[in-house]
């Protein structure tokens, strides 16, 4: 399983790498190179669209011209584009060579990095070529997220939100008066900086050192996803389902994959609700509570016609999931805070509940 190092700031990073180390990293981060002297580095563009073979290719060419052989390091520097991208490279560059990430992100430090996952799209289906296959470390750094802009800060709340209502319901209340309080400092300044550093900044780094602890221990329990990690999945059936909607139509405007989950979790509870006979309460309450640390709860719009996705075109999606087996698919449904079950559901089932959904 990786080792997870968790610190204030990147002076420690550079002192982990060998002598033979390339950086795949993030263009928009070219500000940190002064970290990684005497590393080469490979610069790369990001957003789903870029996260695909044909982006994939130029990189082990790269690796070739330079010599990377199976004794060289491949450090992921960036968000969890670039962390899934740099692994899947890794995992197959001369069948394998060693890597580490740095995720720049909130949501790639709280959940993408963590766990093995590395891949690309193919067309608008996410993550459908890749490997599980672990990083040596994992640096968490909260020095990264003081520069990176409030909505991609905003996304990654979700998968944080997401981690304590699986496992935490202490940290789930703490989260949400964190992040509730960062939206208002937010609204009133600005900024996500109060000073130098992040408002709260300890506070946070607490929070996400829990989510990393938390995925740690299900990614070293079951790491191939046969059992208790497909819990990870929560809100993720849907939100898979509306970023396709949302990329194969230009009358949507994209939406970010932690947006995406905010959205499917909500989904998610509701369709608990009415499948179990329980009382909407907890649907309600994450609904509330997500929209108060400022993520989207209903779904995206039409740019043109203001009409929301219609509940077939997200359904016709969801049949192509990788958890679909057979006529029924694997749905995580969340019933309360620490209280959340992985049921088959058929399809033909699930498209009737959905259809009702308010």
């Amino acid at each position: 399983m990786s080792k997870i190092q968790i610190n204030k700031d990147l002076s420690s990073v550079k002192a982990l790498l060998g002598n033979d180390a390339f950086v795949i990293m993030d263009n928009n981060l070219k500000h940190l190179c002064r970290y990684f002297d005497g590393c080469r580095i490979i610069g790369i563009e990001t957003g789903e669209q870029k996260k695909c073979m044909e982006s994939v290719l130029p990189i082990i060419e790269r690796l070739l011209d330079e010599g990377a052989d199976r004794g060289s390091f491949i450090l992921g520097v960036g968000g969890g584009i670039t962390t899934d991208i740099a692994g899947f490279v890794a995992s197959i560059y001369k069948r394998g060579v060693r890597f580490a990430f740095l995720p720049t992100t909130l949501l790639a430090q709280a959940d993408a990095s963590i766990g093995g996952k590395n891949g690309v799209n193919f067309e608008a289906y996410k993550n459908i070529i890749g490997t599980i296959t672990q990083p040596e470390w994992i640096y968490i750094c909260a020095e990264v997220l003081r520069t990176l802009p409030a909505p991609q800060f905003r996304a990654g709340i979700a998968e944080v939100l997401k981690t304590f209502v699986l496992f935490d319901a202490a940290a789930y209340g703490e989260a949400v008066d964190y992040f509730t309080g960062l939206n208002g400092f937010f609204k009133e300044r600005g900024t996500l900086c109060d000073g130098a550093e992040l408002y709260g900044e300890e506070r946070l780094q607490l929070l996400v050192s829990k989510c990393a602890e938390y995925k740690s221990g299900v990614v070293e329990r079951d790491a191939f996803e046969r059992g208790e990690r497909r819990m990870l999945n929560l809100g993720h059936t849907f939100a898979h389902a509306i970023e396709k909607v949302c990329a194969d139509d230009e009358n949507f405007a994209p939406i970010m994959h932690g947006e995406a989950v905010a959205i499917g979790m909500v989904l998610a509870a509701k369709v608990a609700a009415k499948l179990l006979g329980l009382s909407n309460g907890f649907a309600g309450r994450l609904e509330a509570d997500l929209s108060g640390v400022g993520l989207p709860v209903g779904l995206p719009c039409n740019i043109k016609s203001g009409k929301a996705v219609e509940m077939d075109m997200l359904l016709d999606a969801l049949k192509k999931d990788k958890k679909v087996a057979g006529n029924s698919i694997h749905f995580i449904l969340p019933k309360d805070l620490q209280d959340v079950c992985d049921m088959l559901i058929p399809i033909k089932e699930l498209e009737e509940i959905c259809r009702d959904l308010r």
